[in-house]
């Protein structure tokens, strides 16, 4: 494997051995990726405050999100059609999850289904689920996940509106598929992936009913949503009556919709903007996680993402309340760019460097991170 220092390796990787349609779609945001790029000037805006002469020769990352002990504050995040990155890319990412300690959440659009995911750990992982106008198939979904004993369902509620993502519709990952001669003779072009991918097990959504017949409500998720506009808070209140264990609504960003979530039975949220590749004039991720950890106030667990590339951002989303980030791009680039090995190293350097950013603060631990370890904005 190809050196890599910090997740930017990575994506490099990732752009070399990946056909254009599907490292964009990794890539891309949506519109002008005005969101996309906010995600992460806002958190390189943010300022850590170095301390000194402070013993931090024991210092742990080692933490508790939604019950779960975990090695570090950080969980694999819900990617659609890892598989298509990787051979089997689910179960790879999932393995190594449970290998470093962390968890995974497998995305409903899956090339690897749940009953495969789970086959290959000995630990359940989470399920994000979306909700498209079958209702019947979600609550067949929510039945597979309690099957395989899953303690987290992640409801993701930030997609029931189109949102376009403009590489994409360039590169025809459209509704239906577009294929032309340039994007073919790109893909025979990346000889690692074609033996990987293209000559390994037929690709299709395992999650879904008929495989490669019925992958057009997956392929409508990939690029850009739109799943059902009649999405609403009676759903959440439908799934909290289904679903018997913890639940994770993914995609706040308003205090508002925090404290309703409260309200409607939720035992933790996501502040989330889908990475930048939903609305494209909202707010990035970290400006508005410090409203919202306010206005919930430890009833339940805030998780973040997007934009996390570093561990001095996941250092930076804990001063401001959260429990937890999710890895999105920052893995899935290191499984395009270097299989299972990429996966596991660039979890390996982000923790590297909580942990040198943890002894810089003069802290022994994630736990006593706070607000007091972010410098005043000049």
């Amino acid at each position: 494997m190809p050196q890599a220092v910090n997740i930017e390796d990575f994506r490099r990787m990732a752009k070399r051995r990946l056909p254009k349609v599907i490292y964009d779609y990794i890539e891309g945001g949506s519109y002008d990726e005005v969101t996309l790029r906010a995600n992460r000037a806002d958190l390189d805006a943010i300022r850590l405050k170095q301390r000194v002469l402070v013993d931090v020769s024991k210092r742990s990352l080692a933490t508790t999100v939604l019950g779960e002990k975990f090695s570090m504050p950080l969980i694999l995040g819900p990617v659609g059609s890892l598989g298509a990155f990787a051979r089997r890319g689910e179960v790879v990412a999932a393995r190594v999850a449970e290998r470093v300690g962390v968890n995974f959440c497998l995305s409903t659009g899956s090339i690897c289904s749940i009953e495969e995911v789970r086959a290959s750990r000995e630990k359940p992982f989470w399920f994000q689920l979306y909700i498209n106008r079958d209702r019947p198939h979600a609550d067949t979904l929510i039945d597979r996940a309690a099957a395989a004993a899953c303690p987290v369902l992640m409801v993701t509620i930030d997609s029931q509106i189109f949102a376009k993502r403009e590489q994409s519709i360039r590169n025809g990952f459209t509704v239906p598929l577009r294929t032309t001669p340039a994007s073919v003779l790109d893909m025979m072009r990346r000889f690692d992936w074609l033996r990987d991918v293209a000559l390994g097990p037929r690709l299709a959504y395992g999650n879904f009913p008929g495989g490669r017949r019925n992958f057009n409500p997956v392929l409508r998720m990939a690029v850009g949503g739109g799943q059902d506009d009649t999405l609403c808070w009676r759903d959440i209140d439908h799934l909290r009556s289904r679903w018997k264990d913890r639940l994770v609504i993914k995609g706040i960003m308003a205090p508002e919709d925090a404290l309703l979530a409260i309200e409607h039975g939720a035992d933790g949220i996501v502040v989330s903007n889908h990475g930048g590749r939903q609305f494209d004039s909202a707010s990035s991720t970290i400006a508005v996680l410090p409203r919202i950890t306010d206005a919930v106030n430890g009833r339940i667990a805030v998780l973040f993402d997007s934009g996390v590339r570093r561990g001095q951002d996941v250092i930076k989303a804990l001063a401001l309340g959260a429990d937890a980030c999710l890895l999105g791009r920052a893995y899935a680039y290191a499984l395009g760019g270097a299989g299972e090995a990429g996966v596991e190293q660039a979890i390996r350097i982000i923790e590297g460097e909580m942990y040198s950013a943890l002894g810089f603060l003069g802290l022994q631990s994630v736990r006593e991170i706070d607000r007091g370890v972010i410098e005043p904005s000049a």
